[in-house]
C-alpha cells in the first residue's frame, strides 16, 4: 500500500549489506520495502524502519546509530 500522499517531510529506511555497508534507502510509504523485500533476503542483515531526516547523509547518519544500538542490544 502506497502512503506517499499522506507523508510528510523527506522519510527515509535502510538496512546492513551482508558486504558491511549501510544502505540508505529513500521510503515512499510501501511498508513492503522494508518487510516482505527484506524477509529472507540474504543481503540484508538488520532492517532500520522508517524515519524522518532533513537529509541523505543525516539519515546514513541515524542508520548508523540505530544499527550500533541493535548490536549493542545483542
Amino acid at each position: 500500500m502506497n502512503m506517499e500522499k499522506n507523508l510528510k517531510g523527506n522519510w527515509w529506511w535502510g538496512y546492513l549489506h551482508s558486504n558491511g555497508t549501510i544502505q540508505v534507502k529513500k521510503w515512499w510509504g510501501d511498508h513492503d520495502d522494508y518487510t516482505r523485500d527484506c524477509k529472507d533476503n540474504p543481503f540484508v542483515q538488520a532492517v532500520v524502519k522508517p524515519f524522518q531526516a532533513d537529509t541523505y547523509e543525516a539519515a546514513g547518519k541515524i542508520i548508523a546509530m540505530q544499527l550500533k544500538e541493535k548490536r549493542e542490544e545483542k
